[in-house]
């Protein structure tokens, strides 16, 4: 499956990490610590030179985009699962979440693989002996594990599986 690269606007910051998680490479405006009144122009721009498709819930933006020949997702939905069906419609691809493919979902890094040994130190001691897989972030280094937070992921991407249908 090829991964898509994607912008998102200030709205869909959630939507932006549920992406990275699937591996997409998400560029998030907030992020970017650009002024309010300057993100519109800093998305246009950034998505026309790094050949990003915009995500966005403006309906302005949208149709500026459009009208510059940048390819964009106009976002209806408020819940994430249902923005995901909606970009993976628009963009006819289905989102797929698994460790392996993940990207940083806090600065869109490539994860990779850890062992044991890499990540003694990082992690606490229980989850350090209650665990076999680890990935870390090549960009922040971030750990990460399935962990509590790994139940949520597997619930939403399965509520975003009864809505593909």
């Amino acid at each position: 499956m090829g991964f898509m690269k994607f912008i998102a606007d200030g709205m869909l910051g959630k939507l932006a990490r549920w992406l990275r998680l699937a591996g997409h490479d998400v560029t998030y405006i907030g992020d970017l610590q650009v002024p309010p009144e300057k993100q519109d122009d800093a998305l246009l721009e950034r998505a026309k030179l790094e050949r990003r498709e915009l995500l966005t819930c403006d309906l302005v933006l949208h149709r500026r985009a459009k009208k510059s020949g940048i390819r964009s997702i106009f976002i209806k939905a408020s819940d994430v699962v249902s923005q995901l069906v909606e970009v993976s419609k628009r963009g006819g691809r289905k989102v797929k979440i698994t460790p392996e493919n993940s990207r940083c979902p806090m600065c869109n890094g490539r994860l990779k693989s850890a062992s044991k040994k890499e990540i003694e130190g990082l992690v606490p001691e229980t989850v350090l002996k209650a665990q076999r897989e680890f990935w870390r972030c090549v960009k922040c280094g971030k750990t990460y594990w399935h962990g509590k937070h790994w139940k949520t992921i597997i619930e939403m991407a399965s509520r975003y599986n009864r809505l593909m249908k």
